[in-house]
């Protein structure tokens, strides 16, 4: 089960990085991956990986909307690789 998360994290962060790259990312996963992390996050709201879930989902769904700066964007995508190869490193 504690794969799949980081799998998560690692698409999150891979959007990320595509929508600072400027490519399109299909508005599907860019609807389907942050519920899966706004459902993530709900398992231990009080821990910092919840909140950085819940920060990358929000940049992914505002992404849709508004052109956010490539620094946030690489900051974000950093976070979310880092919690998703621990999440590998952990089994």
């Amino acid at each position: 089960m504690l794969w799949f998360l980081g799998v998560i994290d690692l698409i999150a962060a891979a959007i990320l990085l595509s929508k600072g790259f400027g490519i399109k990312v299909p508005i599907a996963a860019s609807i389907l991956i942050p519920v899966g992390l706004f459902a993530k996050s709900f398992i231990n709201i009080t821990d910092i990986g919840s909140i950085t879930d819940i920060a990358v989902a929000l940049l992914i769904v505002l992404g849709i909307f508004l052109p956010i700066p490539w620094p946030i964007l690489l900051i974000g995508a950093i976070f979310m690789i880092i919690k998703g190869i621990m999440s590998f490193i952990v089994l």
